[in-house]
């Protein structure tokens, strides 16, 4: 994705609080943000929110400003959405075993990726996630398809499967830890987004 530069004069125009020269910026980079964040979090209303804080945090700091601007706009998008992830709202809807390994994979391993939107190229990530769903136990995979394909909440396939929300949990824990073991990192972080979004 080729982004329009923004000139040096632009920015110092920005550095003196020049609407005209926000709005310029605003306009050349805000989807090229929006994807940036799309990449970790999958809620379109989420994904608007965190990128309009990204440019208001550039109007706060509009006066340290430097050309290329935009090297803070994709490191400021892609702290907001770790951020995010590492939100209450996030963790009361996902709490396993994996989290925070996953969590640290994002800081380590995608933040220092040139290329933040290289996943979203790759289709067939859902695709081979399907087929080790399909691998696993009767019942984990009972559990986790409602959770992740039906986007119900554990409570409700608790009633559906008969079992106690405990187990149910236990179960996405079980189903969870093994795809970890088949998929690595990349694709466990696509399986816990799509969770996020079913079940937002």
């Amino acid at each position: 994705m080729r982004q329009q530069e923004i000139s040096e004069e632009t920015v110092v125009r920005l550095n003196r609080g020049d609407v005209k020269a926000f709005d310029a910026i605003y306009h050349a980079y805000y989807l090229y943000l929006c994807a940036v964040v799309t990449y970790y979090v999958h809620d379109r209303r989420v994904v608007a929110e965190l990128v309009n804080d990204v440019f208001v945090g550039l109007w706060h700091n509009k006066e340290r400003m430097t050309c290329p601007v935009l090297p803070y706009l994709k490191r400021a998008a892609q702290n907001a959405a770790v951020s995010y992830l590492r939100s209450s709202h996030f963790n009361e809807k996902l709490l396993t075993d994996h989290v925070e390994e996953i969590y640290d994979y994002l800081e380590k391993c995608i933040i220092a990726s040139d290329n933040p939107l290289h996943a979203l190229e790759h289709s067939e990530m859902d695709a081979r996630i399907r087929a080790e769903v399909e691998k696993l136990p009767p019942r984990c995979r009972d559990v986790l398809c409602a959770c992740l394909y039906d986007g119900k909440s554990y409570a409700e396939v608790a009633e559906e499967l008969r079992l106690n929300v405990s187990t149910v949990r236990g179960q996405m824990r079980i189903a969870l830890g093994k795809l970890r073991e088949a998929l690595g990192a990349p694709c466990m972080i696509t399986v816990l987004m799509l969770l996020q979004e079913y079940r937002s």
